[in-house]
């Protein structure tokens, strides 16, 4: 308990059923969109050319035109490059097999004859070499034929299998049909184009696409299966390429255009003593919940959306060395374990929380209390097995750590992940730029290269009925800015980079031409400010500096202040003290001035996602997590949604300053990195730089930065769509859903208990609309694995609803 009560002070931081063997859930799926586009609703940009909207030659589109992948080298090791392992038990959870995954699964549907399940690997050639690969000539811009020589003991070989045969899928041993085990035989090997400006270190493995038409899955019962895929050489597996992705196919016998989603958020897992039975065990309790529901809502939902913060990236207490280098990975093995035994496949969306980054540098008091006991991160290192960064050496690193002890955020480069500078652009030349690994940033580790060995991709889209889902990264800051130590970090609101905003074009551009109503699904609210206020204030990006010797010392003394609420702290339970932390949460960050210069501005991410939501009226729901409860808002056409100017809720100069002080300086980790922009100390030799105590900031600069935030809003938004918009005589609404945690990590409450569950989206049509999310069941968390509903709640699309007020059904459930 001792933890518990200091911990906290600055945890704000941030912020088919069952096996295949059971059809009873068949009747739900995918119809592929058809006739024209004006069945759904009214269009507005103009329509996309087909070049336009071709695949690039780094994707996988489907022939219904869901992005499968967005970026086809999500998980091979040059983009996933840290010290820290990735592997889970040994095993490197996706490697080759990259589509489809735990996090981005295939949704099958068996009587639409159109419907294909796609599997893509990344594949060295030599894997393959005994099998006389042959490509077929291509345009050099499209994928080409694959053949070869396959028998059944020699070849590649496919399986669904059933969470009954789940065993056999796992083996090392050539696998063979039976009860559960579903051998499926590709109609077409597809090679991805490798024109001449692709680079070389891509180039290591070839992407294999194998596409299985209605005839290959027509023995295949309707069911949730994992995928598997086997190299074969005189039937054994050979030289070990063989791999399994849980719950990675759900197979519908028939489509239908109304069903049910279940959505969970937040779950923001740690294995760190203090949070462990707050979040952990409450994923536990949702697989297990949902699992044992007979409800038919819920039983026969056909997936599972998911709103990002799947991890937490560590506990208020997880600041020792060991600890802080493990965490994603032990958090990583653990949201594994649990998210495999769901009997509904689930599409993960990051958040902030699953994107943390630790270069090394260790705060001076935790790296002094470890010394203590004989522990240094150079230890910490040298007992992993499996350490992801190329030919380590510890000379290496600590070169590096010596190299950025001054500044450390790290070098900064214009790289959110991987090796390459991203640029949208629709050839490798203009897209991708390598970085040489000697000039990029040495991580210890990265939270969002844990996800891509482990979940999937960090940005997708699907398509269900008449219904497009995009699954957006939110939390795309570049990686110098994501830096921090274990969950301690400074920039944690959203923001998206012009590659995925680009990608994002195409697919309204998609769903445009085929009549589909779209569901934005991201983590943060690109209108800015926090829970709904304050719109337009983006937060300045600044520059990690360390955890300040003082926060250490209330972790390691249990002394505590009151640093937001104004209630004495030891009055406080722990979530009150929680969700008095997250009062100065981030929603939204302003432009990267070092590389988001834009003409005479900036690129806005926030802007530049709401004008499109605003033009594109296919675009009727947001489904955000990020603020830990439940709110609805609808907005009508001609509503203004991007904000051209800084909206704070405070009336005069003062409250006003006082309002935006208070909002960038209740996190302490980042009131001490404003310190250092603002007030800097002279470096002292011998005296660690996080050992500065507090010093007054002076309040005009956060004025002057409300007058720069405002000259940005101006410039962004000048000639853009700032209200909702629909062609003439026809409707237009958006419905903002908002989403509470599925940890016990809230404040909201139902009468006197805790608001955290999930929810169940329920998508009708009204009307002679096309469906959509128009009624939403509230899920209370009642004990282990127990879980009850209070009620189911129509979201009325015909009028205006303000997120707070009498009128709201949502307010008026929950007090937050």
């Amino acid at each position: 308990m001792r933890w518990l009560t200091m911990g906290l002070l600055v945890v704000a931081t941030a912020c088919g059923s069952g096996d295949g063997d059971d059809a009873s859930e068949a009747d739900i799926g995918r119809k592929p969109p058809s006739g024209p586009a004006a069945e759904a609703e009214p269009q507005g940009p103009p329509p996309m050319s087909d070049e336009q909207l071709r695949e690039r030659p780094w994707e996988v589109v489907s022939s219904k035109g869901e992005t499968y992948l967005a970026n086809v080298f999500y998980a091979d090791p040059i983009e996933n490059e840290q010290v820290m392992p990735w592997m889970i038990d040994g095993r490197a959870v996706i490697d080759r097999l990259v589509y489809p995954t735990l996090g981005n699964p295939n949704l099958y549907v068996k009587d639409d004859a159109s419907d294909e399940l796609t599997m893509v690997l990344r594949m060295e050639p030599n894997a393959i070499e005994h099998l006389n690969p042959k490509i077929a000539a291509g345009d050099g811009r499209s994928p080409a034929a694959l053949t070869l020589d396959q028998s059944d003991e020699s070849g590649i070989a496919f399986f669904l299998v059933a969470r009954s045969a789940r065993a056999r899928g796992e083996s090392g041993a050539a696998m063979t049909t039976g009860a559960g085990v579903h051998r499926i035989v590709p109609k077409a090997m597809l090679v991805n184009a490798e024109p001449d400006d692709m680079p070389a270190s891509l180039k290591a493995r070839k992407t294999i696409r194998f596409v299985f038409d209605r005839a290959a899955m027509a023995h295949v019962p309707a069911g949730l299966y994992d995928a598997r895929f086997e190299v074969r050489k005189e039937g054994l597996v050979f030289a070990n390429v063989f791999e399994w992705q849980y719950n990675a196919v759900r197979v519908f016998d028939r489509a239908l255009e109304e069903y049910t989603a279940l959505n969970v958020t937040d779950t923001q897992v740690s294995v760190g003593d203090i949070y462990k039975n707050l979040t952990a065990d409450k994923l536990d309790d949702f697989v297990d919940g949902v699992n044992a529901n007979v409800d038919p809502a819920v039983k026969s939902a056909a997936f599972i959306t998911f709103n990002g913060d799947l991890h937490n990236g560590g506990s208020p207490g997880t600041i020792r060395q060991a600890a802080v280098a493990n965490t994603y990975n032990a958090e990583a093995k653990r949201i594994l374990g649990a998210l495999k035994r769901l009997n509904l496949p689930i599409f993960l969306t990051a958040g902030n929380h699953d994107g943390y980054v630790a270069l090394g540098h260790v705060p001076s008091a935790v790296a002094r209390a470890d010394a203590a006991v004989g522990t240094t991160l150079k230890k910490v290192v040298e007992q992993q097995n499996n350490l992801a960064w190329p030919d380590f050496s510890w000379d290496t690193y600590q070169a590096f750590l010596t190299k950025t002890d001054a500044q450390r955020d790290g070098l900064r480069r214009d790289v959110v992940t991987g090796a390459f500078e991203r640029r949208s652009g629709d050839a490798y030349g203009a897209s991708f730029s390598e970085v040489p690994r000697a000039d990029r940033n040495m991580v210890l580790y990265d939270g969002l290269y844990q996800w891509q060995k482990t979940y999937g991709p960090l940005y997708t889209s699907w398509t269900f009925g008449k219904n497009r889902y995009l699954s957006m990264n939110s939390y795309e800051l570049r990686q110098h800015r994501r830096t921090g130590w274990g969950m301690y970090t400074v920039n944690y609101g959203g923001a998206i980079g012009q590659t995925q905003m680009a990608w994002l074009d195409r697919e309204l551009g998609r769903s445009q031409r085929a009549g589909e109503d779209v569901t934005l699904l991201l983590h943060h609210d690109p209108r800015g400010g926090h829970k709904g206020a304050d719109l337009g204030y983006y937060f300045p990006l600044i520059r990690y500096q360390s955890v300040q010797q003082s926060t250490i010392n209330y972790l390691f003394d249990e002394i505590f202040t009151p640093a937001v609420c104004k209630q004495d702290w030891v009055t406080l339970s722990v979530n009150q003290r929680d969700s008095c932390l997250h009062d100065g949460l981030q929603e939204w960050m302003a432009p990267d001035e070092d590389f988001d210069r834009q003409g005479a501005g900036f690129y806005m991410s926030g802007i530049e996602l709401l004008t499109r939501v605003a033009k594109y009226p296919q675009v009727r729901t947001l489904l955000l997590g990020h603020a830990h409860f439940n709110s609805l808002e609808v907005m009508q056409q001609g509503d203004t949604l991007v904000p051209n100017r800084v909206q704070l809720d405070a009336n005069g100069a003062s409250a006003r300053s006082d309002r935006i002080e208070a909002l960038e300086t209740a996190n302490p980790v980042r009131r001490f990195a404003w310190q250092s922009a603002l007030a800097p100390a002279p470096r002292v030799p011998g005296v660690p730089m996080d050992a500065a105590g507090d010093v007054p900031l002076d309040r005009r600069s956060f004025d002057d930065n409300i007058a720069k935030l405002d000259a940005m809003l101006m410039n962004a938004t000048a000639g853009k769509m700032r209200t909702l918009d629909a062609p003439a005589g026809k409707s237009r609404e958006l419905a903002i859903i908002r989403l509470t945690s599925a940890a016990d990590l809230t404040s909201q409450k139902y009468g006197s208990d805790k608001m955290f569950g999930w929810s169940v989206l329920h998508v009708t049509r009204q009307a002679a609309g096309v469906p959509r999310i128009n009624r939403l069941t509230y899920m209370i968390h009642r004990g282990t694995d127990a879980f009850e509903k209070i009620t189911t709640v129509d979201v009325d699309r015909t009028k205006r609803l303000d997120v707070r007020g009498p009128e709201n059904p949502v307010d008026a459930l929950f007090d937050w």
